[in-house]
C-alpha cells in the first residue's frame, strides 16, 4: 500500500485562489491605512496574523489529503455447474434419448467430468438441482430424474451463497430444460446473479414448444343422484401442443364406453366437456372421462379421470302450503302426487278457518301442522302458494326461516309473494314482486339456468320454448337480495323486455327458489304428450331433484355421509363430513374404516365441530393411489360407504415443454447468455482463465482535519482582534 500528498479542494483551485487573492488585496489595503498610527513593526505583526490566518483557512479550502492505493483482496475463483434432476429431464426427445442422459453425455465430453462422472477440477463445482441445489458428491452417472418440481430461483441462490469470503465465482451454467413451478420472474434471479457479479449461462434441452400432451382432470363433484335422474359429469382438458387438433373423448362407465365426443381443441390450453347420464337403479357407479392418445403424446397415463356417482330412490318428503288455492298448485300438487319420487304432505286452506290435510301415504296417520323446527325439519322441500299466514302462524313461519337458515331446508315459492303481511319472514323470499302483472309471457333461459336440466329439457324438446303455451301472467321484481340468480325471464310480445321470472338464491345453509309467473298449469295441457311426461311435470321434477342434488342430507335418513370430492391428488388430505337431518348432541364422534381395494388400510374419527351443531368432521391422508373406500359406521346400527380415487399427478411430467424464452430472460440478465451444446467445452476455459477484474482501490484521507487546526485558525484571527483592540486600531 503506497501513499501519496494530493489536494482534494472543497471548492475548484481557480475558485479559491481568486479568493485568496482578493482577501490578501484587501486586507493589505485595510491594513496600510488603518495602521498608520502605530509602528510599522505593529503593523507587520497585525498584517502577518490577519494573512497567517486566511492562509489557513485558504489551506483547510484546498483539503491537503492523502491518496492510499489498496490492492484488492486476493480470491479463489471458480465456476459453477449444476445439472437439473427434475422429473420433466427424463423425456427422451434429445436424439432418442432422456434429456438428463444428454446432459451427463456433454459433461463428459466438455471435459467437466471424466469417463467416470467424477470431476477433478478443484476450481468447478458440479450441483444437481429440482426443488433445491446440492453440491453433486458422487459420480455424474448416478444422477436420475427423481425431483417432483423445479424451482430455479431457490436453486440459484443456494449455490451463490456456497462462496465463502475469500471466494468469487466466474460464472454459474445450467444444464436444464428451463421447467420452473416457483412463479419467481426470471429477470429477478438474473438481477441477483448479477449483483454477485457471476453471470448465468444456460445449455437448453429438448424440444421446444413441440412437446403434446392431454391431461384430464373431473371438475365436478355431485354427491347424489336420484334413479332417472339426469346427472351431468363434467371433465377439462389441459392441452400442450394440441393446437387445432380433434380430441376424442369418452365416457366409460365400468370400463365400457358409453358416449363418445368429439371435439375441437381449436388453440385452448383448457378444453371443457361435458356427459350427461342417468342411472335406471340404485347403487353406486365408476364412471371415467378419457381422452384418446394422439399421435407422439409424451404420456397417456394421465388422459383419464374417474368419478363416482350415487343413486338413490329415497322419496323425497314435500310439504305444500296453500291459503288461496289456483290452478297452479293444484296442478302441483297433482303432479308431485302421481310422482313416485315424492310423499306429499299438503295443508290446503278452503274457507274460513278451515284447512284440508292431505296425504298420499295414509298409514303415516293423521297430518299436524309442523309446530316445532324437528317436525319441520322432516320435509326436504317446503312448497308455499299464496296467503299462507292463513295457515300458518307468524311463529311457524319464522320457524321456516330457521328449517332454511340452520337445517339445509329448501323453500319455493310456486305463486310469488306467499304471505299476505309482507312483514313476515322477510329474509326468506329472495325477491319481492310487483302487484302489477304483465299478461300472455312466455319464458326463456336466462345464463345462470342453462346448466339446469329443468329448463334445458324444455327448450331442447320439440320445438323448444317456442312450443310452450303463453303464461298467464309476470310480474316484475321490486328488490332482489344479494347473491341471487335469475334462472329464467318472462317477456311479452309487445314488451320484449326480459324481466325476472324465476330466482334462486342460497339462504345459510339451504336455499330458497322464487317464481314470479303464473300459469304453469298451461304447460301440462298438452295433446301431444302423455300426462305422466308432460312438459309441467318433468319441469318440477327436474327442478326438485336439482335443488336436493346439492344438499347434505339423504332423504328419510337420518345421517348423511360424504367426502368433500371423489377424486384426491396424492399429498392432498381428504376430508369427511356427516350431517344429522336432526342434531342429536350424544353423537359426539362416528368411526371410519378406509379400505384400498378390500384391504383395510386405516382408520380415522369423525368429530364434532364447534361453530355448526348436527354436523361431524373427519380427515385421512392417502398414502398411496388407487381405488378407495370409507365406510362409516353410525350409532343407530346403520352405516354409509363412499368411494373417491387417489391419483398422481405431477406437472412435472404433463408440463415438458421446454422454455427456452424463460432461461434467455434468466440468462442475459444477469449479464449471461444462452450457449448451444458445443459450446461448453470452450465456455469453460474462458471462464477458467478469465483474469480478476478488480482494480486497486483508491482511497483519500484529508490530514488536515485534526481538530487543531481549527484551533490554530481561531487564535490567529483572535490575535489580530486582540492586538486591534489593545493598540486602539478599530
Amino acid at each position: 500500500m503506497t501513499a501519496t500528498l494530493v489536494l482534494d479542494p472543497i471548492l475548484p483551485e481557480p475558485l479559491v485562489a481568486v479568493l485568496g487573492a482578493v482577501l490578501a488585496f484587501l486586507t493589505l489595503r485595510v491594513y496600510w491605512r488603518v495602521g498608520a498610527s502605530v509602528a510599522n513593526w505593529q503593523r507587520l505583526a497585525l498584517l502577518g496574523f490577519r494573512l497567517a490566518g486566511i492562509a489557513l483557512v485558504l489551506l483547510l479550502l484546498l483539503q491537503p489529503s492523502k491518496r492510499e492505493l489498496i490492492p484488492p483482496p486476493k480470491k479463489e475463483r471458480f465456476t459453477l455447474l449444476a445439472v437439473d434432476t427434475s422429473c420433466s429431464m427424463k423425456q427422451r426427445d434429445v436424439a432418442s434419448a432422456a434429456r438428463l442422459d444428454a446432459a451427463k453425455n456433454l459433461l463428459v465430453e466438455s471435459g467437466a467430468a471424466g469417463r467416470d462422472g467424477v470431476c477433478e477440477n478443484p476450481r468447478l463445482r458440479l450441483f444437481e438441482f429440482s426443488d433445491n441445489a446440492q453440491p453433486l458428491t458422487k459420480s455424474t452417472l448416478d444422477l436420475a430424474p427423481r425431483g417432483k418440481t423445479t424451482r430455479i430461483n431457490q436453486s440459484v441462490q443456494t449455490m451463490l451463497n456456497t462462496a465463502g469470503a475469500s471466494e468469487s465465482a466466474n460464472g454459474l451454467i445450467l444444464l436444464t430444460d428451463g421447467h420452473d413451478f416457483e412463479l419467481v420472474n426470471p429477470v429477478k434471479t438474473g438481477a441477483a446473479a448479477h449483483a454477485r457479479q457471476t453471470p448465468i449461462y444456460a445449455v437448453p434441452f429438448g424440444k421446444q414448444g413441440k412437446v403434446r400432451d392431454i391431461s384430464t382432470r373431473i371438475t365436478s363433484f355431485q354427491p347424489y343422484c336420484y334413479v332417472k335422474q339426469t346427472a351431468r359429469i363434467t371433465a377439462a382438458l389441459r392441452l400442450i401442443g394440441c393446437e387445432l387438433e380433434d380430441i376424442t373423448v369418452q365416457l366409460l362407465r365400468g370400463g365400457v364406453v358409453v358416449q363418445t365426443r368429439k371435439l375441437g381443441a381449436e388453440e385452448l390450453q383448457e378444453l371443457p366437456v361435458e356427459f350427461e347420464v342417468t342411472e335406471p337403479k340404485v347403487g353406486q357407479f365408476e364412471y371415467e372421462v378419457r381422452a384418446l392418445p394422439l399421435e407422439h403424446e409424451v404420456d397417456s397415463a394421465n388422459n383419464s379421470a374417474i368419478t363416482y356417482l350415487n343413486v338413490i330412490d329415497q322419496q323425497i318428503r314435500v310439504l305444500v302450503l296453500e291459503g288461496d288455492p289456483y290452478w297452479d298448485t293444484t296442478f302441483l300438487q297433482r303432479s308431485l302426487m302421481r310422482n313416485d319420487k315424492f310423499n306429499v304432505d299438503a295443508l290446503i286452506r278452503y274457507g274460513k278457518n278451515r284447512v284440508r290435510a292431505v296425504r298420499k301415504t295414509e298409514e303415516a296417520g293423521p297430518l299436524k301442522s309442523p309446530a316445532t323446527l324437528d317436525q319441520l325439519a322432516q320435509y326436504d322441500v317446503v312448497f308455499l302458494g299464496r296467503s299462507v299466514d292463513q295457515v300458518l302462524n307468524a311463529e311457524q313461519i319464522n320457524l321456516l326461516q330457521q328449517f332454511v337458515r340452520d337445517r339445509s331446508g329448501t323453500v319455493i315459492f310456486c305463486r310469488g309473494a306467499a304471505f299476505d303481511n309482507a312483514a313476515l319472514a322477510p329474509e326468506l323470499s329472495p325477491v319481492v314482486w310487483s302487484q302489477d302483472a304483465r299478461t300472455r309471457v312466455h319464458l326463456d333461459i336466462a345464463a345462470e339456468g342453462r346448466s339446469l336440466s329443468s329448463l334445458r329439457s324444455l327448450n331442447e324438446g320439440q320445438g323448444g320454448w317456442d312450443s310452450l303455451p303463453e303464461l298467464v301472467a309476470g310480474r316484475s321484481a321490486m328488490h332482489t337480495e344479494p347473491l341471487t340468480a335469475t334462472l329464467a325471464t318472462a317477456a311479452t310480445r309487445e314488451d320484449p323486455l326480459a324481466a325476472p321470472a324465476i330466482v334462486h338464491r342460497r339462504f345459510g345453509r339451504g336455499q330458497v327458489v322464487s317464481i314470479g309467473v303464473e300459469g304453469l298449469w298451461r304447460w301440462s295441457l298438452n295433446s301431444k304428450v302423455e300426462g305422466v311426461n308432460s312438459p309441467f311435470d318433468r319441469f318440477w321434477d327436474q327442478t326438485v331433484l336439482w335443488l336436493l342434488a346439492g344438499r347434505d342430507f339423504i332423504p328419510t335418513r337420518q345421517f348423511s355421509f360424504r367426502p368433500n370430492s371423489a377424486n384426491i391428488q396424492l399429498g392432498e388430505k381428504v376430508f369427511f363430513r356427516l350431517t344429522m337431518r336432526q342434531p342429536d348432541d350424544s353423537v359426539k364422534s362416528v368411526p371410519l374404516t378406509l379400505f384400498l381395494g378390500d384391504k383395510e388400510i386405516g382408520r380415522a374419527n369423525m368429530t364434532g365441530t364447534s361453530s355448526e351443531a348436527g354436523r361431524l368432521a373427519g380427515e385421512y391422508l392417502p398414502e398411496r393411489t388407487g381405488r378407495y373406500r370409507a365406510v362409516a359406521k353410525f350409532p343407530d346400527g346403520t352405516s354409509q360407504e363412499s368411494r373417491f380415487i387417489v391419483f398422481n399427478e405431477n406437472l412435472e411430467e404433463t408440463e415438458v415443454t421446454t422454455d427456452v424464452v424463460g432461461l434467455r430472460r434468466l440468462c442475459e440478465s444477469s449479464g449471461g447468455r444462452l450457449i448451444e451444446a458445443g459450446e461448453l467445452r470452450q465456455l469453460l476455459k474462458e471462464l477458467a482463465s478469465e483474469p480478476s477484474d478488480a482494480e486497486p482501490q483508491t482511497q483519500i484521507t484529508p490530514v488536515w482535519n485534526a481538530a487543531w487546526v481549527f484551533y490554530a485558525a481561531g487564535l490567529l484571527f483572535g490575535l489580530d482582534w486582540f492586538l486591534r483592540r489593545r493598540w486602539g486600531l478599530s
